[in-house]
C-alpha cells in the first residue's frame, strides 16, 4: 500500500506543475487543423511531423512568441524536454518526425510528466 501511496503522490504532484509555454503551445500548434499542411500530428497520435520546416520556422515567431532563429533552435528546444528525432525526409520531399511520450494527441494533460533534461541548461545561453 505505500507503493501505491507514493505513486500516487508523485502522479498528483506531476499535475501541480505548470506546464512551460513552449510546450503548450506546440502542442497547439501540431493540434491546429489549419496548419496541418506545415505540421501536423502522425497517424497514431504519439509523433508530429514538420512537413515544411521553413513554414514552421515563420510561423514559430508569431505563435510561440519565442524564436527569432532557424528552425535548428526549435529542434534545439525540442531536445531540451526529450523529444526524440524518428526521420527525415522521403520519397516526396523533406519532413521532420519528433517524439515524446507525455506529448501526445488528444492528451495535452501528458505533459505535466514532461522535464528538462538535467544537464542541458548548463549548455545553453
Amino acid at each position: 500500500m505505500a507503493s501505491a501511496q507514493r505513486a500516487f503522490t508523485a502522479q498528483a504532484f506531476a499535475t501541480l506543475r505548470p506546464v512551460p509555454a513552449f510546450l503548450t503551445r506546440t502542442h497547439e500548434i501540431v493540434s491546429d487543423p489549419r496548419t496541418d499542411h506545415i505540421v501536423s500530428w502522425s497517424k497514431d497520435g504519439k509523433t508530429f511531423i514538420v512537413w515544411k520546416p521553413e513554414e514552421l520556422r515563420k510561423l514559430l515567431p508569431k505563435t510561440l512568441g519565442l524564436f527569432t532563429q532557424p528552425f535548428a533552435s526549435f529542434v534545439m528546444e525540442l531536445n531540451v524536454y526529450g523529444f526524440v528525432h524518428y526521420g527525415s525526409g522521403n520519397a516526396e520531399g523533406d519532413y521532420f518526425e519528433f517524439g515524446q511520450d507525455g506529448f501526445q494527441r488528444g492528451r495535452p494533460g501528458l505533459m505535466h510528466t514532461i522535464r528538462q533534461k538535467e544537464n542541458f541548461g548548463r549548455y545553453r545561453h
